[in-house]
């Protein structure tokens, strides 16, 4: 506090220049020194660094710089020149090491003690100053998903498809048709509107927020306007603070993190959701200890398996709390931005797909006597295909397998014998991987029923190619031991999603005609993604008509 003081006070005093020229001195330094001491030991990096230009000032600067608006890009360029071996791609605030995927296979089980995957997420989103710290991805998180979320999914249907409908209800709007009116020279003119625009993004966030919550909170705490709004900003606020403080020199990283709105947004969310569900997780523990029937009474949902499975400090009420908001940064962005991948890749080829995918839902429906169960979802496999050739074009990264070494480890695979250093950072270039002409047909073509027919093929196992599936060649989830575990949660809570849509509305693009009139299309080129570093993610602001199905 005393440290914040002084330098508010000395930016208002007339030194003003002087204290920020003072202040971003040690930064200009440290860029100088660094940069003549890679140009000194040029010589002993052995990968070929990708986005170097040779010849200029402070070229792993300038690699840095180009990182952030265009990593993406930089990580296909090294893979397609690089494909079989390992390549370095300096990022924002590390040099990180690609690796071939025909490594992963040698490297998927080692333990978190000689290459951890949760420490890379905890350095990645800056958990020092995030909250995004190692502990929230221990063996707790790992074992509840995996045991309780997981393998529980049949008795998860349910409320999650209540609490989707339910969320419908509050984030759609009717998208029965409209009077709009319009000048015409001196008169007024009313026509009427058969389609509503709906920022998809934006209503589906909520959407998914709120269908999370079932799962993770319970009811009623998931329809807690300030549970809501918590779980969901956290998460914002997480990747665009780590974002914007990976681009400040480490040495005034601490300055800049204290007067960080998005940091301050954090602490208030943590503040916020211990106020709601301390009491919740005190008053659960009360009852268990009153009632003799506790382990039938007791709520389904992840707050409880939290609590069940932590012992000693992790059982702090604090700690379940932080846990859970944990669970809502991995989950709700993440399954958001696919499913509005999805919704734009729908709208802009909709006659060609809509009305088969809503003729599968419908049959499978039927099948099952209208009751929605887990084997419902797993029949839906040319939704599953749909959902997953998205994917394989809008990856949400460049990279996947991302993995901190704890320890020096050598790849015995590798010819000859590659040997990785303590503390360096590792990752595939799925992304890439998932558009390149050696893995798939037509890779930059979409095909929404790919992986149907794959799977439909005599040698293919009834497990492959769906969207849950990893492998060397859909790497998304990552692959192994630590791939990701709640992927079998998002892939049925986006099928729930996406069936509700399909049943209940028709979506297309709108672009203007001629004349300056509003057109109906069913055949639209897709928006651009926008990418950040090695991110990709689709872009917030766009808009799609719905209309209700009158059926």
């Amino acid at each position: 506090m005393a440290i914040s003081l002084a330098l508010q006070a000395a930016i208002s005093e007339a030194g003003l220049y002087r204290q920020l020229l003072l202040l971003w001195t040690l930064p200009l330094l440290w860029i100088v020194f660094s940069s003549i001491f890679q140009r000194l030991n040029a010589g002993n990096q052995t990968p070929p660094i990708v986005g170097k230009a040779p010849g200029l000032m402070f070229p792993m600067w300038r690699a840095r710089l180009r990182y952030i608006f265009n990593g993406f890009a930089m990580i296909k360029e090294g893979y397609e020149e690089y494909t079989d071996a390992i390549f370095q791609v300096p990022t924002v605030d590390q040099d990180l090491l690609i690796l071939p995927s025909k490594y992963v296979d040698e490297l998927k089980s080692l333990p978190e003690s000689t290459m951890s995957s949760s420490q890379a997420v905890a350095d990645y989103f800056l958990g020092s100053y995030t909250t995004m710290r190692i502990e929230l991805f221990g063996h707790i998180v790992w074992d509840v998903t995996r045991g309780k979320l997981t393998q529980q999914m049949g008795s998860h249907i349910g409320p999650l498809v209540d609490e989707a409908i339910f969320g419908f209800s509050q984030e759609i709007p009717p998208c029965e048709g409209a009077i709009v009116g319009s000048m015409y020279l001196t008169k007024r003119q009313l026509f009427w509107v058969d389609w509503t625009s709906i920022p998809v993004h934006k209503n589906f966030l909520e959407i998914v927020g709120r269908t999370s919550a079932r799962i993770f909170v319970g009811y009623p705490l998931c329809r807690e306007p300030l549970w809501l709004s918590t779980s969901v900003d956290f998460a914002r606020c997480v990747f665009q603070g780590s974002a914007i403080l990976k681009v400040v020199p480490s040495v005034i990283r601490p300055f800049a993190g204290f007067f960080s709105p998005h940091l301050r947004r954090i602490r208030r969310h943590h503040k916020d959701a211990r106020t709601l569900m301390i009491p919740e997780i005190l008053r659960r523990r009360k009852l268990a200890s009153q009632s003799q029937n506790w382990e039938v009474e007791k709520p389904n949902d992840m707050l409880q398996w939290f609590d069940d499975a932590a012992e000693g400090e992790d059982a702090r009420p604090e700690r379940i709390v932080d846990r859970q908001l944990g669970m809502s940064f991995a989950a709700i962005h993440t399954t958001t931005n696919h499913i509005t991948n999805v919704i734009y890749d729908l709208a802009a080829r909709w006659d060609k797909y809509g009305p088969e995918l809503r003729a599968e839902v419908q049959d499978v429906l039927a099948m099952s006597d209208n009751v929605w169960r887990k084997t419902t979802l797993t029949q839906l496999s040319k939704m599953d295909s749909f959902m997953k050739e998205s994917q394989r074009l809008n990856p949400p990264s460049a990279l996947s397998f991302n993995r901190k070494l704890r320890t020096a480890y050598t790849i015995t695979s590798s010819s000859p014998p590659q040997k990785l250093s303590p503390n360096s950072y590792v990752a595939v270039a799925a992304g890439p991987i998932s558009s390149s002409e050696s893995v798939y047909d037509s890779p930059t073509i979409f095909d929404g029923f790919r992986f149907h027919r794959l799977r439909a093929e005599p040698r293919a196992s009834p497990h492959s190619h769906q969207f849950v599936t990893t492998g060397l060649e859909s790497m998304t989830f990552g692959h192994g031991r630590y791939a990701c575990p709640g992927r079998f949660f998002a892939s049925n809570e986006s099928k729930i999603i996406l069936a509700i849509l399909l049943l209940s509305y028709d979506i297309r693009f709108e672009h203007p005609g001629e004349g300056g009139e509003q057109q109906i299309s069913g055949e639209k080129k897709r928006p651009a993604n926008l990418v950040f570093a090695d991110a990709c993610f689709p872009d917030p602001e766009v808009k799609v008509l719905f209309k209700k199905r009158k059926e």
